[in-house]
Order: structure tokens, then sequence, then C-alpha cells
């Protein structure tokens, strides 16, 4: 182009110092026919018709000021394109079509060329300002075409994103957090939150983005300036009460002038908050677990229909998830959660030790690493409060910390003439990630204890590819020389196939079957036992957790299993107290059991022989030869005239007959039905320690998966259904 028609070079500047003489009093007039000619094409029902006059002038006013800008001699071409393309996201905020701002400007410049009359000159000085004009509206116009097509582009390209997260997501504080992150990066996007309500139906903000909300989000709390679930509360009137009892994505075009939204007037407009749209995310049975809310500088942004689409195909996204339970528990706010990332940062974190013995001699064989984060004032906060607050990132770190902090109290222990092996959590994680390797090889490296000392117990954590695990980071675990637990053995459906395929040197059943051994202990201790016996066929030592009464104790020991840990042995303790624990020898004799479970115990082993000898009458002989255990406990309580002694005398007799008869199957059915009536009696009456039954406390390193809610009823629904589960991760 010849210098003196580039629109921005001194020539033009010079024409158009001319040509302002002839416009410059029509400025407003021309501005005035531009808006006029939009809102026509904007019609009743867009973005920007719910305004306001007043509303209106306020966003109309910027976008609209950039015409003053258009024959200004002085702005060069970078400062024009820069506003221009800021003006067209703008437009794109609020709806604007390309179709619509050609319309537009092409009016504009005709009015705008009709102002500049008759020159006086020569023709070529008419004809080059002319050409100048039109071409710094036509750079205007392509410029705000760029700047909404760029922000079209932006929207695309963070779903996508959004989307590529969802598969290789490792905890869903993460996945939450980056998606909020991606969205609020997009142009004129201030603030995200997502939020769970309390027990009280009181919505508490768990994961915040946008400095804004940051700075503030605090003080919101304080002020109970936060929405409700209550439809009879004005603070459950907005935009998040209505998602969370519509299951509909709900929105508000302008938070100034939505009286739903008078309680947070004051702080939106504080933090430059102009429009809302709250996305309420449901598990599988349609039933709201939390709310993912966001916040716009601009009114009407998330009115539009494709921006409706884009929320909806990111709550599909991560309902995928919420089904599987990500979102089950109770919700922590974002104060908590900061104070409890920061404690980690600290390095405010205690291991205790949970003692784990042989279930044949009482001897101290193992201790669990149990995490809290310190207080100093003498109490911990437990897993089940801190765990839900952390991302990889804070995973990774409290494994380590635990590790290091681990084998220091491990290599003190051996200094005054223990031997106990040190069980710390691994989460499934570890082998996928390759960072938890790393740290583990770093710290062992570092430490003057011998790795086999270590048991690495691989939590009940996620899904991952066992298959493709064991080929890929598997061997390099057991190169460090560290032994492999499967934790919660029977808490999850892939327990057995991980067992299989990880090869583990040891399980743990879970302390969820244990606890149910009161109330129904023909399932608990029969699953201990053919898990155990599974195990042992393979070569897997077997621990049971949640050992709390004698009784549990002397049927687990019956039952096969190896080792034993819960509260009936002893409860969490500090490093230091370790070298001081003693446990009494145990000399459990599954002939003369001393409980009741016990005498169960011997009841279902004895069962289990009758089925392997079948109609073989020579080795059922020998059995029923041998000394029964549960005649013994009966004698010994003094129960054998009572109904429970009959039904053991005419089990005894049918036994004769095999497993397979019908008096065998009814007389072993009717005894099974007495002796759990006692065992629930006697649970009731009078538990082992005198306090009531509590399972060990469990305080694992790294966060377990979240059980969902019940499947049935309504109650799912419900506020309450986000009380954190009982006894949930110690």
């Amino acid at each position: 182009m010849h210098e003196d028609l580039d629109p921005f070079g001194p020539r033009a500047a010079c024409l158009l110092r001319t040509a302002q003489k002839y416009v410059s009093d029509k400025t407003d007039q021309l501005i005035a026919v531009f808006e006029q000619a939009l809102l026509r094409h904007a019609g009743p029902k867009g973005a920007i018709a719910p305004l306001t006059p007043k509303q209106l002038t306020w966003t109309l006013a910027r976008p609209l000021a950039q015409l003053r800008h258009l024959l200004d001699p002085d702005m060069d071409r970078n400062a024009h394109e820069a506003e221009a393309t800021a003006t067209g996201q703008i437009y794109s905020f609020l709806g604007v079509k390309t179709s619509w701002l050609v319309d537009c400007y092409a009016l504009y410049l005709e009015r705008l060329l009709q102002h500049l009359g008759p020159w006086i000159g020569a023709p070529e000085e008419r004809v080059h300002i002319r050409s100048v004009i039109t071409m710094r509206v036509m750079s205007n116009l392509g410029m705000q075409v760029s700047g909404q097509e760029g922000l079209a582009r932006a929207e695309q390209e963070t779903v996508s994103q959004i989307s590529g997260l969802l598969p290789d997501a490792t905890t869903f504080n993460d996945l939450i957090r980056q998606t909020l992150n991606l969205l609020a990066a997009l142009p004129g996007m201030v603030a995200g939150t997502f939020a769970r309500p309390d027990s009280r139906g009181d919505i508490q903000y768990e994961i915040v983005v946008g400095e804004t909300m940051e700075d503030h989000v605090a003080s919101m709390i304080a002020h109970n300036v936060v929405p409700t679930l209550r439809d009879d509360d004005p603070r459950g009137q907005g935009p998040s009460g209505r998602a969370w009892r519509s299951n509909q994505i709900e929105q508000a075009i302008e938070i100034a002038s939505d009286l739903t939204l008078a309680p947070w007037r004051e702080y939106a407009a504080k933090l430059g908050y102009v429009s809302q749209a709250t996305i309420p995310l449901a598990d599988r049975a349609g039933c709201p677990r939390a709310l993912l809310t966001l916040y716009h500088s601009w009114p009407g942004y998330f009115a539009l229909p494709h921006r409706v689409n884009i929320l909806k195909h990111i709550r599909a996204g991560l309902e995928t998830i919420i089904a599987q339970g990500a979102a089950a528990g109770y919700a922590i706010s974002y104060p908590a959660r900061a104070s409890y990332r920061e404690a980690l940062g600290r390095g405010d974190l205690v291991m205790l030790y949970q003692p784990v013995i042989d279930l044949k001699s009482g001897e101290l064989v193992k201790v669990e690493g149990l995490a809290r984060l310190d207080k100093h004032d003498g109490t911990y906060i437990t897993p089940g409060d801190f765990l839900p607050a952390f991302g990889e990132h804070e995973l990774r770190q409290l494994f380590g910390l635990g590790l290091r902090q681990a084998l220091r109290d491990l290599h003190d222990w051996q200094a005054q003439g223990l031997s106990p092996s040190v069980a710390v959590n691994l989460p499934t994680q570890a082998f996928i990630d390759d960072e938890y390797l790393r740290i583990a090889r770093d710290i062992l490296r570092e430490s003057p204890v011998a790795p086999e000392h270590i048991t690495l117990e691989l939590l009940e954590n996620g899904e991952i590819d066992h298959k493709q695990a064991a080929v890929n980071l598997l061997p390099q675990w057991r190169a460090l020389g560290v032994r492999l637990a499967q934790d919660d053995l029977g808490s999850g459906y892939s327990s057995l196939i991980r067992m299989e395929q990880m090869g583990v040197d040891d399980v743990k059943i879970d302390h969820g079957l244990v606890r149910t051994s009161a109330q129904a202990p023909h399932k608990a201790l029969r699953f201990i036992y053919h898990l155990t016996q599974l195990a042992h066929d393979v070569g897997i030592r077997v621990t049971v957790e949640g050992l709390e009464t004698a009784g549990l104790v002397e049927a687990a020991a019956i039952l096969g299993a190896d080792q034993g840990q819960g509260y009936a042995i002893a409860r969490p303790m500090a490093a230091r107290d370790i070298g001081l624990w003693r446990h009494p020898a145990l000399a459990i004799d599954p002939i003369a059991p001393q409980t009741a479970l016990g005498a169960y115990a011997t009841m279902i082993v004895r069962n289990a022989l009758m089925i392997l000898a079948g109609t073989r009458t020579e080795h059922l002989k020998v059995i029923l030869s041998k000394p029964c255990g549960l005649r013994y406990y009966l004698r010994s309580q003094g129960l054998d005239t009572t109904a429970l002694g009959r039904a053991h005398a005419h089990l005894h007799d049918s036994a004769t007959m095999g497993v397979r008869s019908t008096a065998y199957a009814e007389a072993y059915q009717a005894m099974e039905t007495l002796l759990r009536a006692h065992i629930l009696e006697q649970a009731v009456a009078a538990p082992a320690d005198g306090t009531p039954l509590r399972r060990a406390a469990k305080a694992p390193l790294t966060s377990r998966s979240r059980k969902a809610p019940s499947e049935n009823g309504a109650a799912r629904c419900t506020p309450q259904a986000f009380k954190n589960p009982g006894g949930h991760n110690g």
C-alpha cells in the first residue's frame, strides 16, 4: 500500500484531522444510529433485552466508546487493533452476532460519509480521505470479528481440555480445581466455586478459584452470607438454592438487578461479579451432590444458547465422576481446606502407630503408621477431615513425610532392641504415577533401615489396570526391597483380582467386614475364613484389622488368620510408647474357646471340614471323633441344658448323616440361629472392654475412595447425606 493510503500513516493522520472538522459535532448522532441498529438486531429476547435503561447504558458504554476513536489521527495501528479486539470480545459476551456488526457498521459508514459532504479541494484528496475512513472502519470491524472468533475458540478449547481431564483425573479435588482454573482463565470470567451443603443445608464453599473470591470467601462465611438449600430462607432463593432444588442449571442475567440475589449484591459489586451460573452436579439417581458456580464480569454471558450447551457438556462430564461416589462424604469449607494444606506444608504431620500381633503368640510383629495433623494443643486432625481436602500434590507430600518419619521411628526402635516392621499406606495411583516411586526410592536410600522392614499397603483408592500396573511400575517397587500388602481386602470388588495380579505378600481383611460380627456373625466370620483360606492357598499372609473384642481376636485366630490389629489389642499410640508396649502371650485353643465368637468360629471350621469330607464315611468319622470346641464353650458357660445345648446335641446326632442330609442342614441352621442371637445378646450386654464397640482407627497416608451413598430412597437427596460416614478414615 502506498504510504499516503495507509490508514495509520502520517498522510492519513493529516487527512483525518481535516475530516474531524466536518464530523466531530456529529459523533453522538452517529453512535446513536449504530446503537439503535444494534438493538433492533438484538430484539426483545436477546441477552441484553432484560437490562434496565441504566444497565444498558453502562453495558454498551465501553464497546460504543471505540467509535469515538475511529477517526483519532493520533491512534496507531497496535492501539486500534487492541481496542477493537477487546470490543469484539465484549460484543461476544453480549451475544452480538457478526452479521449484526456488519450491518451496523455499513449503516454507520454510510451516515459518516454523508456528513462529510462536498469537499473543498482536489477530487483526489476527497477520494483519499474517504478511503482512509473506510479502511479505518473496516479494520475496526475486522478486529472485532477476530475478537469474537478468538473467544469462541477459547471456549471450545476449554471444553476440550476439561474433557481431556476426566479420564486421567487421579483425585476429585484436582479435577475440580483444574476445571475451575480452565474456566476462570476465559476472558471476562472472574471466579468459580465448588460447593456442597452441610448437615444444616448451608452451602459450604470447598474449592475456590479467582483472587477476588479467594480473598473474600472467609468473610462471606464469617458473616453467614452463603447460600442455603432452604426455600424458606432469603439465602435459598438465588441460583444456588434453585439449582439444587430443581436439579437444573440456574443463572442470574445481571446480579445487581436480580432480587433473589439481594443478600450478595454488596459483595458482587465489590468483587466485579455481574452475571452468574450455577450447575448442579447429580449422582446417577439424579440427586444433586454438589454445585459448580461461575461468575462473569458482563451481564447475560451464560444466557446464550451455545454457552448453556457448554455448561451442560461440562456438567455431563463431571457427573460421570460424581456417579462413582466422588462427592460423597461431608462438606469441608474452603478456609478449613486451606488450613489443612498449610499445616501439611509446615510439616505438622504426626505419625501414630497401632501394633499388629501374631495371633498364635501375641508377639508384636508390625506397627501400622497412622497419619495425623498436629493442632499443637494436644489434639490431632484425623484423616477423615483432612484427606478430602488434599489433591495429588498434597497426597504425594503426605506419603513422603509419613514414610520418612516412619523410618526414623523404626530406626529408634531398633536401637532399643525391637524389630517390628512398619506399614504405611500407598495409593493405587503409585502404580501409574512414578513420582511416588521416586519419593520412596530417595527416602529409602537416605535411611539406614533395611527396606524389607517396610510394608507398603495398597489402598482401595481407585480403579486402575492392575495387569498393566504389574508390568509397568510393580517390578520397580519390588526392586526397592519393600513388602507389598493389599489393604482392606473385601472393601472393593477388585480386591481379589488385585491380590492375584499385583502379587502382594500380605493382605488385610477390611475392618468393615469385621465390624458386622456382632450383628451378622454368620457373614463376617465365614467371609474371614474363606478369604483367609484363599490367601493361604497362594502363599499370602493374612492380617485381620478391626479386632475390638476378645471374641474377635479369638475367632480370627481360630479361623486361621496370621496377624491381628484393633482396639482389643492396642489403640494407636505415639512412637515413644511402642518401646514400652507389650501384649500378653496368646495361647488360643480351638478345642477350648473362651468366647461365643470363638465357639462360632470352631463351628464354621468344623463344618468346612465336613463339607470337604463329603460322603467319605471314614473321613467324616475322623472329624466327628475330635473334641468339639462349641461343646466345650457351652459346658464352660453352663449352657448345655439350655436351648443352645439341646440344639448342639441335635446337631451332633445329625452330623453322622453328612452335610448333604436335610436333617443336618436343618439342625445346623437352627444351631446357627440360636448362636447368633446369643452372640448379639452378649455384644449388647457386655462389650469386652466395657465400652461401646469401636473399630480400629485408620489413618491412611493417602485418600481412600469415598463410597457412594445408598442407592435406596429419596433420603439420598437430603443434606443429611453429606454427613461423614461413621468412622470413615479414623
